[in-house]
């Protein structure tokens, strides 16, 4: 009988049959070598654990103490090498260990919450529980910022990660998002330090601290709110600012006492949202030196120009501030706004200094520096609220009131202070009188000077409490 062979058609027929069928073999092959290669790193994951266990367990023989890091272990493990980010000995020095590659391959586990095949498990101790929700709540805080350029109102609304313990704290939140922990508990016990103290995460910064203690919004009267903290201000825009809200000491006896500069004593104005220079905004705190320098020219020249005066020059060149206060200090953008009039109240002052009115064109509407003077507003405040209406409404007339009623007034120093801001006029500035009242003096003479200045936000309180005899001491 004769063989007629297989028809191109069959033949056809027969190698789409094995293709389909390798098709369908080969995932199933390499799924099963990658099974079996990843159960072989992760053995080799164990075995270098179970080495690392046993190495603990020699240091209780040769009757040493139990090491904090695997940097001090003796590993005997001879099999693939093992390189893990996460190796860590517990409290009760079990061993665990994460995100770990085997010959520099990531061993990945889908039963693992993470994703990651892990040996042991990883027992945390109450401090690191308050840790881990702190970085969790600044993670969260970040993400938030990220999407709505703006931090949330109310944190507690945010999701983060599940812990199998429940972490709760006071929580404080700096203008950068970082986070403040404090009198944490976790599953209803508290969390305390080696010396056995409250246990804290992150800083608070000066500005989060003094903010706490401020008067809201709904304290529209000294008497109301005097518990010798900030009051709180509201200001519409202004011709180079947006809307803000400014924190203020006002009246005779504040809680603003600084020791800044060696042992000087500063003063603090408020909390106020401050621009760097470039259009960023960040919450400061700014200081005034209780007493003048002494009397200085504003400028040599008689001209009421700040950026180049005599006196712009040298706060920032001459005067000489500690290196532990100049690490403090930012610079800070200053409005050079004129005014033509010293009869207006402290809000109208306020928005004439950050107007763009300046006596000629190439005047400078802004100045950004680490070092200037005091603002008529700055004054014309502690007397807001009812403290003086005389002094804040009309300060022209301020000796009419009782000045003594602010704190910036100083009757027992018999000086004049030159402020920043000129009177509209080629050489005048406005000066405060030994007796309280706004009146023009020209730049050429020699009158007190208080400098004024902006800490950076990161700045935080060391001790004190403001008050006089106990005053607040910053650090970084």
């Amino acid at each position: 009988m004769k063989n007629k062979g297989f028809t191109l058609v069959e033949l056809i027929a027969v190698l789409i049959i094995l293709a389909i069928i390798s098709l369908i073999v080969a995932p199933l092959i390499l799924n099963t070598v990658r099974r079996v290669k990843n159960d072989t790193n992760k053995r080799s994951i164990d075995g270098y654990g179970r080495a690392a266990q046993y190495a603990i367990s020699n240091y209780e023989l040769k009757q040493l103490p139990y090491p904090d890091s695997f940097d001090e272990l003796e590993i005997d493990y001879h099999g693939n090498k093992v390189e893990c980010e996460t190796s860590r000995i517990n409290p009760d020095h079990t061993i665990y260990l994460s995100k770990c590659k085997v010959n520099g391959k990531l061993v990945k586990d889908d039963k693992e919450y993470d994703g990651y095949y892990h040996y042991g498990i990883l027992k945390m101790t109450n401090q690191e529980y308050v840790d881990t929700y702190g970085k969790n709540l600044e993670d969260a805080l970040k993400a938030y910022h990220d999407e709505h350029n703006e931090y949330p109102s109310d944190y507690t609304t945010l999701e983060l990660p599940q812990l199998d313990k429940q972490v709760s704290c006071d929580v404080d939140i700096n203008y950068d998002g970082t986070v403040y922990l404090n009198k944490c508990k976790v599953d209803n016990d508290d969390v305390v330090d080696d010396n056995n103290e409250v246990y804290v995460y992150g800083n608070l910064y000066a500005t989060t601290s003094l903010l706490k203690k401020t008067n809201s919004k709904s304290i529209t009267t000294y008497t109301d709110g005097n518990t010798h903290e900030m009051y709180t201000f509201d200001h519409e825009a202004t011709e180079q600012t947006p809307a803000l809200t400014d924190y203020r000491y006002i009246g005779n006896e504040p809680y603003n006492y600084v020791k800044f500069n060696g042992d000087e004593t500063w003063r603090i104005i408020g909390v106020f949202d401050t621009d760097d220079g470039n259009g960023n905004y960040e919450e400061r705190v700014k200081l005034i030196k209780d007493e003048s320098l002494g009397d200085k020219q504003w400028d040599s020249n008689n001209v009421s120009e700040w950026v180049g005066s005599t006196m712009q020059t040298y706060l920032n060149d001459t005067y000489i501030l500690d290196d532990a206060s100049k690490e403090m200090i930012k610079p800070s953008k200053y409005y050079l706004g004129g005014c033509s009039n010293n009869t207006i109240n402290g809000e109208l002052f306020y928005t004439s200094e950050r107007s763009e009115t300046v006596i000629n064109a190439d005047r400078n509407k802004n100045w950004t520096g680490n070092i200037a003077l005091m603002y008529p507003s700055d004054y014309i405040f502690t007397y807001s609220l009812g403290v003086d209406d005389t002094c804040y409404n009309t300060p022209g007339s301020c000796n009419s009131g009782m000045p003594a009623l602010g704190w910036i007034y100083k009757a027992n120093f018999n000086v004049q202070l030159y402020t920043i801001t000129s009177r509209s006029t080629q050489e005048s500035i406005l000066t405060i009188h030994q007796s309280g009242y706004f009146y023009d003096r020209a730049a050429r003479y020699s009158r007190g000077t208080r400098p004024t200045l902006y800490l950076k936000p990161e700045v935080k309180i060391k001790s004190g409490d403001g008050t006089i005899d106990n005053p607040y001491e910053f650090e970084l």
